[in-house]
């Protein structure tokens, strides 16, 4: 009997013994690639999967093999990047904390060059849902006595190149560059405070 939460539009569809064809398993071989490209998978489980999906001669075959990368109800979509270059500004985009927080989140547009200033407070950016005027975009850091977050969109390529003294910076493990989501350059100074830049939370990382 088949399971009624296995999922029927990601891959082949849950079809019991019904064969499963050369076009189902590259389907399944495209999703568990990219799949791993976000970092859902290790190289070596991509692999392993891979081969079982080769071998594959019933749906009942292929469906395990991305049940978890797929939710009940639909693909486990990647977000879609948004850009709008067509009402690009020169000016940096100011952000400042002093003695408080500055938070940036859901949808706002992020400019080619921000200036992200923190002094006894602490900045907050969230770009997963934001729109972005370039590809390459540029956050110029200073951090004393303060934290700088930023959260990327998984396949964000990220360059970091800010001073620290008697501070940290740190570029979480990221999920390997796609090419879709933008690359960012933070540089800049943080003294005595942080800088972080991570991946969203509730994405698993191995």
């Amino acid at each position: 009997m088949s399971n009624p939460l296995e999922p029927s539009d990601v891959g082949p569809a849950a079809g019991g013994d019904l064969t499963a064809s050369d076009t189902d398993r590259d389907h399944v071989i495209a999703l568990l690639t990219a799949a791993q490209a976000e970092g859902r998978l290790t190289a070596a489980e991509r692999d392993q999967r891979i081969a079982a999906a080769r071998t594959a001669e019933t749906f009942d075959d292929l469906v395990p093999l991305t049940r978890d990368l797929v939710s009940p109800t639909g693909p486990a979509a990647r977000p879609v990047m948004n850009y709008d270059e067509s009402h690009g500004s020169e000016e940096a985009d100011q952000i400042v904390a002093i003695f408080g927080g500055a938070t940036r989140k859901h949808r706002w547009k992020v400019r080619r060059n921000t200036s992200i200033l923190a002094m006894f407070g602490g900045v907050e950016l969230d770009l997963t849902e934001a729109t972005f005027e370039a590809h390459e975009l540029t956050f110029n850091v200073f951090c004393l006595f303060g934290g700088v977050e930023v959260t990327v969109p998984p396949g964000t390529d990220v360059d970091s190149s800010v001073i620290a003294v008697f501070g940290g910076t740190e570029v979480r493990k990221l999920a390997p560059p796609d090419g879709v989501a933008p690359r960012i350059v933070v540089k800049g100074f943080c003294g005595f405070g942080g800088v972080e830049v991570r991946n969203p939370k509730d994405r698993k990382r191995s």
